[in-house]
């Protein structure tokens, strides 16, 4: 049987953990036996649904990935570890997932090192900004042909596909965790100028003391509310919105989950123009990609007046979801090569 030794745990929220989670699912339609390596502890209700997915748990000790394939997600404590697991017994092969758009002291330690046998890009952003830091050390094998797997079933998540048109008001809203460069400076700014045939909202989760450092307040006159990270699931707020509207904060985006979640729940985006959005965001298609904030109100403001066009744009979306970005088949093809 096909294994595949996981250092690290997934969770129900976070780009890395969640990825992480999703992947399970893809592993496991594959008849793969995942054996998971918590090494910061578990949440009892990710232990619970991973043990109906038939994955393993192990307590970690350095020599458990001994002649093991091992992968890891933006785990620091696995890179901490790295000398102390390859004392004990090398892992048959490591492959190591950054996740971030900068590099960690111990990720270049251990690639100087050798220790790191394939790593695996999340986008061709993130790879043509790591890879050439990282060749600067040594020379690069990549995972190649890796795809972040996205399953719209996701027991975790319960996302749905939803189409609901506007009423009473028009909902707006983003979600990230709480994290100053994951937030603009001027978020606010950008919700408080669309303009809809009906009152609008502003729903923002992840929103907590952090961000509202780089945000400030909201302007007078904006109908808003705010939770703080996980105070309600995220389905909830996909539920109430008719229009996501991300923009970073200095944080860049090797990839923005964030994009097959609203894709998955019926929820046109918008985005910047920059970053990995350009391969996952079909312009004027699938969502917006913008220039400026301006732009990103003016296109919330367009979705808000033409239902027509913010109907269709939800529908192509989910097709391009389940064609593309939730493909069993091409999400495998890189797992396949290791794991065959």
């Amino acid at each position: 049987m096909k294994e595949l030794y996981i250092a690290g745990f997934p969770s129900f929220f976070g780009g890395a953990d969640t990825e992480l989670d999703h992947n399970i699912d893809l592993w496991r339609d594959h008849g793969v036996d995942v054996h998971l390596v918590p090494m910061f502890g578990e949440d009892p209700a990710m232990r619970a649904l991973c043990d109906t997915r038939g994955c393993r748990v192990h307590q970690y000790e350095p020599g458990i990935f001994k002649d093991k394939i091992v992968a890891s997600w933006c785990n620091g404590g696995f890179l901490a570890e790295l000398p102390m697991i390859m004392e004990r017994g090398k892992p048959a092969q490591v492959i190591w997932f950054n996740c971030m758009c900068w590099t960690f002291d111990k990720e270049i330690e251990a690639h100087r090192n050798g220790w790191i046998d394939l790593f695996g890009f999340v986008s061709s952003y993130q790879r043509s900004v790591l890879a050439p830091k990282l060749e600067a050390v040594r020379p690069v094998q990549a995972l190649e042909g890796y795809r972040p797997y996205f399953n719209p079933d996701s027991q975790s998540q319960q996302l749905s596909f939803a189409y609901h048109p506007p009423e009473d008001w028009f909902a707006m809203g983003r979600v990230s965790r709480d994290d100053g460069a994951k937030y603009p400076s001027d978020m606010w700014k950008i919700f408080d100028k669309v303009t809809a045939p009906v009152p609008t909202k502003t729903f923002v989760l992840g929103y907590g003391p952090n961000a509202h450092w780089k945000t400030g307040p909201a302007p007078p006159g904006l109908d808003w509310q705010t939770w703080l990270p996980a105070a309600i699931p995220v389905h909830e707020l996909y539920g109430r919105l008719h229009v996501l509207i991300h923009k970073t904060g200095g944080s860049l985006e090797s990839y923005g989950r964030i994009v097959p979640e609203a894709y998955a729940s019926g929820v046109p985006i918008i985005v910047e123009d920059d970053y990995a959005f350009p391969d996952l965001v079909i312009q004027g298609e699938t969502g917006f990609r913008c220039q400026s904030s301006d732009e990103m109100s003016f296109r919330a403001s367009q979705l808000a007046f033409d239902e027509p066009l913010r109907k269709k744009m939800a529908f192509a979306a989910r097709e391009f979801l389940i064609g593309e970005l939730s493909s069993k088949q091409q999400c495998w093809r890189a797992w396949a090569r290791v794991l065959a």
